[in-house]
């Protein structure tokens, strides 16, 4: 008897219902994953879901809602001078490669040096043109911008950049910093590109202390204020621009690493660095100590041996880093012919494709909204 009552109570429940109100329901979507394939899939349900997800407005408020930070959708792989987008993501939302494709009026093919991902936007610097191109893969929007004539890529060099985007909008006004070498590599420089004005800044410079060569890395940003590895003479130093007063100044490193180690910037709740020596990865932080005097101090180290081998079974005789997305803490890693991808927080490790080459990984973030 109770169980037939169980059932009749089932039975009789009403319907769940959802709100008439149109800006209600747009809410209530605004909470879903922010996945490629959700909005497609919610567009199906019914002829007034699609009205709200197809939107543009809806499309912005989708965005918005997910960018702090936006998720891990894929990387673009620096390969023979050209930005190619390759998706980490599992059907149905692994994004097709031609989705993200580069398209200029000429071909540029094996021309193009990337300097990173952020905000939605790439930058990358055409050296033969001597210009660069800011481009929003989601939307296919790009912007050509001639360097200054002064960087003539024989007395100043361009080596690496990062482009800024005040309201983190791939719609709104930005920035973009070049950094670079004098051709005696005794000076450092910047140049500062905006907008909204479409002009450049005067060149900023500061000393090097020793002969600097190339910055290799994309910058990183901490604060109010965008880092550089500078590699020379001496191994490496680190370049600060501080984008509110507009100076460069030069941070030491610690010299007592191992020569052979490949390290880079991270970003942290301040400034922090990472060095991979052999198979094991030690993360630093720049602390002001008492009396106001910043150091490098070694904050974890990671046996990284212990965390793919067990699983994957390798045979590491090195490891190499390929790229690492700052927001979330995923690095990209090669080791044995195949490329994982490493979540420090958890030290959870995925391999996402097998491959013999080594080339530099831009990890790309976004909100993407497929086509629907």
């Amino acid at each position: 008897m109770n169980r037939l009552r169980h059932r009749r109570a089932i039975s009789l429940a009403p319907p769940v219902t959802l709100p008439d109100d149109d800006d209600l329901l747009s809410e209530i979507l605004l909470h879903l994953p922010p996945r490629p394939s959700s909005l497609p899939r919610a567009s199906l349900v019914c002829k007034r879901w699609r009205r709200l997800v197809t939107d543009p407005a809806f499309h912005r408020r989708f965005r918005a809602r997910h960018r702090n930070p936006p998720p891990l959708i894929g990387v673009f792989e620096d390969y023979l001078g050209y930005p190619f987008f390759r998706s980490v993501l599992d059907p149905p939302d692994l994004i097709p490669r031609e989705r993200f494709r580069l398209r200029l009026a000429e071909d540029e093919g094996g021309q193009w040096h990337f300097y990173g991902c952020r905000h939605g936007r790439l930058l990358l610097f055409n050296r033969a043109k001597n210009e660069i191109v800011v481009w929003v893969p989601d939307t296919g929007d790009h912007r050509q911008v001639a360097v200054p004539p002064e960087i003539d890529g024989k007395e100043k060099i361009i080596w690496n950049g990062a482009v800024l985007s005040a309201a983190t909008a791939d719609d709104g006004p930005f920035r973009v910093v070049l950094v670079g070498v004098a051709g005696n590599n005794t000076q450092m420089f910047a140049c500062v590109y905006c907008s909204e004005s479409g002009k450049w800044s005067d060149l900023i410079s500061v000393a090097a202390p020793f002969l600097v060569f190339f910055f290799r890395d994309p910058g990183i940003l901490a604060g109010n204020a965008l880092y550089w590895m500078a590699y020379g003479e001496r191994w490496l130093t680190v370049l600060q621009f501080d984008l509110d007063k507009q100076t460069l100044s030069v941070i030491e490193w610690p010299y007592d690493s191992e020569p052979y180690s490949q390290t880079w910037l991270t970003e942290g709740d301040c400034l922090g660095a990472a060095t991979l020596s052999r198979s094991s990865l030690q993360m630093w932080e720049r602390k002001v100590c008492s009396g106001g005097v910043a150091k490098w101090v070694l904050q974890k180290t990671y046996e990284l041996k212990n965390v793919l081998n067990p699983e994957f079974r390798l045979k590491i005789g090195y490891l190499t880093k390929l790229g690492y997305a700052q927001d979330i803490k995923v690095m990209f890693l090669w080791a044995d012919h195949s490329v994982f991808m490493l979540q420090l927080d958890t030290l959870q490790a995925k391999k996402v494709w097998e491959s013999c080459v080594i080339t530099p990984i831009h990890p790309y973030a976004s909100t993407y909204v497929a086509g629907i």
